[in-house]
């Protein structure tokens, strides 16, 4: 059972990562939920109930940050509502569509066009793209490195664990 879960945990840090890039799975949420398999693995890999809930706390915070941010920095640059949908909308089909750079197109694309069919004028409308996009970079940014903390936290758990049972066999 104990390998199952690490194993798990591996899985979930690794699609906490990846997702804290995509939007369509909240990757915080994910490798917090690998701190949490990792947790209940072993004894000696487990977590005290302080960092637990401080973790996830920052996680949750993360969450509404990530739907917070780019609004904000829309809005910031002067957006429209229709720019604010627009770069979710964006942010969205970047994923989805094949278009190289999509991720990083989408929602600056998206706030312009949206915008511009708001009644912005095109200057104004670059501009909350670039708000759009900014937000989004940050978002994407303070959701990796969160994971990515949660990784090396994960990967010292493991990777005493790993170095004990190698002693064990010396």
């Amino acid at each position: 059972m104990e390998t199952f879960l690490l194993i798990l945990a591996v899985l979930l840090l690794a699609g906490g990562i990846i997702f804290s890039v995509l939007p369509p799975i909240p990757g915080p949420l994910l490798a917090y939920l690998g701190m949490i398999s990792t947790h209940y693995a072993t004894v000696e890999t487990s977590f005290s109930t302080f960092w637990l809930i401080f973790f996830g706390v920052v996680t949750a915070l993360i969450l509404v940050i990530d739907f917070i941010l780019p609004v904000a920095a829309t809005k910031k640059f002067g957006g429209t509502k229709a720019g604010i949908w627009g770069g979710i909308i964006g942010t969205v089909l970047g994923v989805i569509l094949p278009i190289p750079f999509g991720i990083i197109l989408g929602p600056l694309l998206g706030a312009i066009i949206g915008d511009l069919i708001g009644g912005n004028h095109i200057r104004a409308a670059m501009k909350s793209g670039f708000g759009s996009f900014l937000g989004f970079l940050l978002a994407t940014s303070i959701k990796v490195i969160f994971s990515c903390i949660i990784g090396v936290l994960i990967f010292v758990k493991i990777g005493g664990l790993v170095f004990d049972a190698i002693m064990d066999m010396f």
